[in-house]
């Protein structure tokens, strides 16, 4: 993925994928905060080519592989969105 804010709270969440989560590769703006066609090909050759783009993609397969056990049948989220409907229920 590329990191490329627009608006409104995108900037923080560009902070959080390349920073935090590590599964975005940030593209920069201008001095006039405009992105050119450069920076964009570079972004996303490197993406494709480079062994940080390889490991962006391996961290965004191994979270994606997670997300998709959390929502199986018996996975965490399930559990907890059946525990909380549960506790509604109890009320």
């Amino acid at each position: 993925m590329a990191a490329w804010p627009l608006y409104a709270e995108q900037k923080f969440n560009k902070i959080v994928l390349v920073e935090e989560l590590k599964l975005a590769l940030p593209v920069n703006e201008s001095e006039r905060g405009l992105i050119n066609a450069e920076e964009v090909e570079k972004r996303v050759r490197e993406l494709m080519e480079s062994k940080e783009g390889k490991l962006v993609r391996e961290r965004t397969m191994a979270k994606s592989k997670k997300a998709a056990a959390a929502l199986s049948e018996g996975g965490t989220s399930r559990a907890a969105l059946a525990q909380l409907i549960k506790s509604w229920a109890q009320k």
